[in-house]
């Protein structure tokens, strides 16, 4: 599996593709919103070139690598399910400034590190427990667009849950288990999928759109 390392630069690419994508929604409506999603997406791609690096380059990186899938696996899935419900709702906070995003990125990365430091869980089980809130979150709001549609257009919702359902099910078949969402378990395969569900987040843009309701 090692040999298949330029899968990581793949999911790399798709993620900061993405990213960029999000960024340029930032002259829309919900700013924050969309920087936590981009914050997310950030992660998974530099998580995915240290990958690269670490197995096509020098092994050398294994601890570096493993801190940053650590830190990717405490807070992408979640920072990307909480800047879906955030603009899904129309939270008054956060429109037209990234103020209230720091707040959550830091809010998200301190419980993270308090509960693994604290003890009463795991890194590991904080990994699972957060990307798995993430995921519900995502898949949430997929499903509230499907049922009361507001600005996402078919196949819209169904395209932004197939994403959440994609890395849950590769990381329960992929990979080694649940817990193994960012690919912990190093399977570069699990890395391509991932990166070909995260597409799916393109489907949600139109949520961060300034005023384009759906029956508008």
């Amino acid at each position: 599996m090692d040999s298949l390392w330029p899968i990581d630069i793949l999911l790399s690419l798709a993620a900061l593709l993405i990213a960029n994508q999000y960024w340029r929604l930032g002259n829309t409506r919900y700013l924050s919103a969309a920087l936590l999603v981009m914050a997310g997406l950030l992660l998974i791609a530099v998580c995915a070139l240290v990958g690269a690096y670490r197995y096509g380059i020098d092994p050398g990186v294994t601890q570096l690598h493993r801190a940053l899938l650590q830190l990717s696996g405490f807070s992408s899935l979640l920072l990307i399910g909480i800047g879906l419900v955030w603009a899904r709702f129309g939270i008054g906070l956060g429109q037209g400034t990234r103020g209230p995003a720091y707040a959550v990125l830091v809010l998200v990365l301190a419980s993270s590190i308090g509960i693994s430091e604290s003890g009463s869980l795991s890194p590991q089980e904080v990994i699972e427990v957060f990307s798995a809130l993430g995921l519900l979150l995502w898949l949430g709001v997929a499903m509230m667009e499907l049922m009361s549609p507001r600005r996402l257009s078919p196949p819209g919702p169904l395209l932004l849950g197939a994403g959440a359902v994609v890395i849950a099910m590769d990381g329960l078949f992929v990979g080694t288990g649940a817990p193994r969402v960012l690919g912990l378990a190093r399977t570069n395969w699990f890395h391509l999928l991932l990166g070909l569900s995260l597409f799916s987040l393109l489907a949600a843009r139109p949520l961060f759109e300034r005023d384009k309701c759906l029956h508008e």
